[in-house]
This record gives C-alpha cells, structure tokens and sequence, in this order.
C-alpha cells in the first residue's frame, strides 16, 4: 500500500525532511515548488532570458533526489550544485561551449572536467545537449553571460527551457528525467511570469524576492504581491512618498496571482499527507499556499501538517509560532482554518538552552489545539546541527498521524497471542512478566490472550492492559485463525503471536513494534538462530549432544532457509519462528485470502501471502529458550513438514 504525500517546499529547508520520505518506500513524495526567485545569479538568468522563472529552488530540490551512492549520480548532483567561481573568465566559458559541442574537455576547469568525466555517456549526451541550448540562444541574441557565482545546475535549467519552448513546467519534467527523480517536482504554477513584491508595516517596499529573503527591517511583512513586470526604478521612487495605506492599494490594483498547475492540483487532491514544510516563509512557502488556496480548502487529505521554523529568519525575525500559523492561513484564504486546511500543528518542544535563537511558541505554548488544529510538541531538531530539522522525526510523526487516521494519541494499540498448550504450568511465570513490562510507555492498550494455560487470579487491572484466558483456539496452527479473525474484526494496530515449544521474551514485541513504526515493513519475525549460542542451546535441548536427529536438525534449518529462497525469493534465517508480529495498516491485502483459507493454512501460508501483496517482512533476532527433556521431537517433525507442505500448496 502506498502513502501519497504533497510536500511544499522552498531550497532547502526540507532539505532532511524530503531525504527521510525518500528513504520510505511506501511513500509517493511530490514536491510543490514555486519559482518566484530572483536573486543573484538567478535573477541575472532571468533578465537574460525574458519570461523565464526562477530555476534556483528546483536545481536544489533535484540535487536531493540523486542518489549520492551511485558514482554517475553522485557526480550529476555535485555538477548540479557546483558554483562557477567569481574568476571565471569569457575564455572559461568558451572552453565549456567547445564541450557542448564536441565533447572535448580540453582546457576545461580541472574541477568540471572531473565532474563531467565521471558521468555516464547517456548522462554526458544530454548534459551536453542542454548546455549547447543555453550557449546557442546566447549567441544568437549576441549578448554576454555574467557566469560568475552562477551554479552549472541553472545553466541546464534554462537549457530544458529553451529546449521545451520556454515553458518551465515542461523543463522541469526533462530535469526530473535527467536525474532519474525517486520523487516528482511540481511547479504550483502554470508558469506565468511573475514578480514576487513585499509591504511592510513600516512602509518599506521589498521590490524584489532577492529583498524578500535579506536582511531587512524588523518591522513585519503585511503583504504580499505578484505583479506582472518589474517596476521602474523612476516609479519606485515616487512610490516612496506614500502613505502605507496607499502603497497597498497601489499594489493590489496591479497584482495578479498566477493561476495553480494543473499537476499541483491533481497532487494535492489525491494525498494522503499534505506537509506545508519549513524554510522561508514569505518567499518560497507563503506564495504557494496562496497560489494553491482553492485546492488546500478542497483537498481530501487526511492528514494537513504544518511544520513549524526551528528559529527566526530574515522575514519573520519578531515572529512566533502562533503567529506563523495564523499567516499561513491567511494565505492560504481561510483565517479561522473552518476548511480545515491544517489539521496538525508540529512544534519543537521543549526548546533547548544553548542551541540559538529559537522561535517563540507564542499562543501555542502548552496548547493542545490552536485554530481547530492539534498542536504536535516533540524534538523535532537535529540535536548535533541543531538549525535544522530532525528529517526522521518529522517523517516519522507525519507517517504515524496517518497510521492512526490523526489521533491525538499516536501510541499504537497491541494484541498478543501466547499459546502455552505445550507447557500449560507456565501460566502464572507468563503473567507476572507481562505484569512486569511498562507496556504503557510504548502503547495505548495491550491484551494478552493466552491459550492452553490456567491463569491466576488477579485484581483489577488498569484500563490500558488486559488478561484473557483463550479457549479453543483450533488445530495444529491456532495463530492462523487468530490472524484471520484479528483481521476480519478490525482489532488493534498490532498483532503478535507466540508458539511453539519454547520461551520468547515479551520485552522483544515492544521493540519489533519500534521496529515496524519507523519503517516500512509490514510483519516482524523473530529470529532465533542468530545467536549462536543459542540456536545450539537449542538444538541440544531438544535432541541431545548426539545422534541423527541432531545432525539432521541442524542441517535442516539451513535447508528451510534455502527452500524458502527458492518458493518466494526472499532469505529468512529462521522461517518457521513462533514469534510473529504483523502491522494492520500493511495486511489489507490479505483479509480476504487468510479467512478462506484458515483451516488448511500454516505460517509458510501467511508469509506466502505477505510476499505475494509486497508487504516487507524484516527478521529481528530475540531471545528463545527451550527446555531439555521437555520439547518434544514428534511435534516439531509435523509443525516443520506441514510449514513445508504450505510452500507447496
């Protein structure tokens, strides 16, 4: 099953956010950018090429969707990123010019020409391609480039658009294909050129977006514009002597959003997860939540979090987090949030002493909701580079507000079946464990059922634990009817069950749940063969020192695992464990088959069935402990030669 999630996005404030999506791979991740940037190089790209967008913020966004580990990869995303130097002369140009059209490198910057060489020849091909794009318009127009301090990833940018008839959209499509993208780039707008402006409380006007992002007065930012073409600086000067209510409205008769693309729209409908990420507010962000307003108040998400700035920037430096959450709303056409366009609010908590300048919660502080939305508190910062974000940390609260269809309380719920049928005196032991084990730390609600053992009398037990005595739990195999009937009744987010003739230990469930939060697996098998020592403590409780059946044994669980390799193409170093525990949210796809198959399934059935739906199954090694002279031989033959036969049916 696959989570789809819109994220907007500016250069790089969720720069480590994107990487930990990229890193599940459940999860669909669109990037919503807007390209109203025009600073340095970029504005100069700009003015060389009229109509054209802003290209910085996306060659940023590609650099983090290569994969550094690939050396052709690795190479495009540094080329991407590098930086021509404030020396670089005509004559340098020329030299990469003579690349692009013939492919030599000669005379070429030691540092580009390595770069250029470690790239695949399909890679090569249209790098060249693209640069020759960019070379040939210039010639053609006969003016000169200013390439100092202007990043290569800008120049093959505005190659593709030249290349796709100027329409930055379909650039970014041929960008994505350049960098074979794990992630789609969307522009929110159509494309339509535009000049991002600001107004201050002050009455300073910010021009340009360059001015947007710099440092600037204190006063706040209380408006801001599209127009469709720079303002002379003549008219600039005249505007100066306006009253502030009269700027503004001088502003709004000339403003002209551009309209939401068509992609952006389709994104944000079909989402799971809207993240309004963090980064800098008033240019890469708050533009596109007005651009995408109409969408935002339409989509059918279930989950719309926003994810609040670590410290104060440049544009929002007497900010607090409240506030912060107000203007976005505000931008995004619904102040009191009535069309719930955020549903969670997530705020670093506590703010820690020694870190720098932290954002003020404001209104937030100790809140459990603000404007309709649940305010989230965690440690959401990097401890080591505490000015950015912890990317595992958001992800990870953004993926389990969805597995919980955004509760408040986001600790899981357990249900554990333990058959003691072949050891039913180790009832009372079982049950003081369980009593023993700060289950409430890790979950909601746990119920233990056990099956096969008298339990003893005990008192009342808190609301978040429960003891049940399992009756007739049917066959050789009663975990499977377990399975199917905790499937078919929509029971806790996690199910584990425990069997055969040994002892596992309860403290591993809370940590293959840990397990399964963070990552995309949808099931957890215990391995008790990792363990060296135990697997032998094993084997000789079972079968002695000596003999056939030890030998045989032995050379039997590394046939099963062979066998399993071959039947589903996947490893287990232990396939017939009885330590099992499966995530709801991953076993959708098999409710149906297991019910009608229950009587004549096995354990080999359910993993055979997990395999089938692609659910991930990660094996953990835990403790086991057998018992000797009581594990009896017979029953382990048949539970083995019935899991064989289920590789078979």
């Amino acid at each position: 099953m696959t989570t789809k999630v819109a994220l907007f996005c500016g250069g790089r404030g969720s720069a480590t956010i994107i990487r930990e999506f990229l890193r599940m791979p459940e999860v669909e991740l669109a990037l919503l950018v807007n390209a109203y940037d025009d600073g340095l190089s970029t504005g100069a790209l700009r003015d060389f090429i009229p109509g054209m967008l802003g290209p910085s913020d996306f060659r940023k966004n590609f650099s983090y969707l290569l994969d550094p580990h690939s050396k052709n990869q690795y190479a495009l995303k540094t080329l991407i990123e590098y930086r021509l130097p404030m020396t670089f002369s005509a004559d340098a140009a020329a030299r990469i010019r003579d690349f692009a059209e013939t492919g030599a490198r000669d005379g070429i910057d030691p540092k580009i020409g390595e770069l250029l060489a470690a790239l695949d020849p399909r890679t090569t091909v249209e790098v060249r391609g693209l640069l020759k794009q960019f070379f040939d318009y210039a010639a053609a127009g006969g003016r000169s480039f200013d390439f100092r301090d202007c990043a290569l990833g800008n120049l093959l940018f505005a190659g593709a658009y030249l290349r796709q008839g100027r329409n930055f959209n379909a650039a970014g499509e041929a960008m994505s294909r350049l960098v074979s993208s794990r992630a789609v780039l969307v522009n929110v707008s159509n494309g339509e050129n535009r000049i991002l402006m600001a107004l201050k409380a002050d009455g300073a006007l910010l021009a340009h977006e360059a001015e947007i992002v710099g440092p600037q007065s204190p006063a706040p930012i209380t408006g801001l514009y599209f127009l469709p073409q720079q303002i002379p600086a003549e008219e600039l000067m005249a505007l100066d002597g306006l009253s502030l209510e009269r700027k503004r409205e001088w502003l709004a008769e000339r403003d002209s959003p551009p309209q939401l693309s068509e992609e952006a729209r389709r994104f944000l409908r079909d989402a799971d997860a809207i993240v309004y990420g963090p980064g800098t507010q008033h240019s890469s962000l708050l533009p596109s939540y007005r651009i995408a307003a109409p969408a935002l108040k339409s989509s059918r998400a279930r989950i719309k979090a926003l994810i609040v700035n670590l410290a104060p920037d440049h544009d929002i430096q007497n900010f607090t987090a409240s506030g912060l959450a107000d203007v976005m709303l505000e931008y995004a056409g619904d102040p009191e949030n009535e069309a719930r366009i955020v549903t969670h609010i997530l705020i670093q908590h506590p703010r820690r002493r020694g870190s720098g300048p932290s954002l003020d919660p404001g209104a937030l502080e100790g809140r459990t909701a603000w404007r309709g939305a649940i305010v989230v508190p965690g440690s959401f910062r990097n401890e080591i580079l505490p000015q950015v974000h912890n990317g595992r940390a958001v992800a990870g609260a953004v993926v389990n507000l969805l597995e919980h269809d955004g509760a408040r309380e986001q600790r899981p719920s357990l249900e554990i079946f333990y058959d003691l049928a072949q050891r039913p005196a180790a009832g009372p032991a079982l049950v003081e464990e369980f009593l023993e084990f700060d289950w409430c730390e890790h979950f909601r609600r746990v119920v233990l059922r056990v099956h096969g053992a008298e339990l003893p009398e005990l008192p009342p037990l808190p609301d978040h634990l429960a003891i049940e005595r399992w009756g007739d739990a049917g066959g050789r195999f009663p975990e499977i009817g377990i399975a199917a009937d905790w499937l078919r009744a929509g029971g806790a987010d996690y199910l584990a069950t425990i069997t055969g003739d040994g002892e596992y230990r309860l403290r591993d469930i809370a940590f293959g749940v840990k397990v399964l939060e963070q990552s995309s697996f949808g099931a957890v098998y215990g391995s008790r063969t990792q363990s060296r020592r135990q697997f032998r403590h094993s084997l000789r409780s079972v079968y002695g020192e000596k003999g056939l059946a030890y030998f045989a044994s032995f050379a039997g669980a590394f046939l099963l695992s062979v066998a399993f390799a071959a039947g589903f193409g996947v490893i287990f170093s232990d396939p017939l464990t009885g330590f099992r525990i499966y995530r709801r949210r991953r076993m959708a796809g098999i409710e149906q088959a297991l019910g009608r198959a229950r009587r004549s399934a096995t354990p080999t059935t359910i993993t055979r069935m997990l395999v089938r739906n692609h659910v991930e199954i990660a094996e953990l090694p835990v403790q086991y402990r057998t018992f000797a002279g009581f594990t009896d031989p017979r029953t382990r033959l048949k539970r083995g030669m019935s899991n064989l036969l289920g590789l078979l049916r």
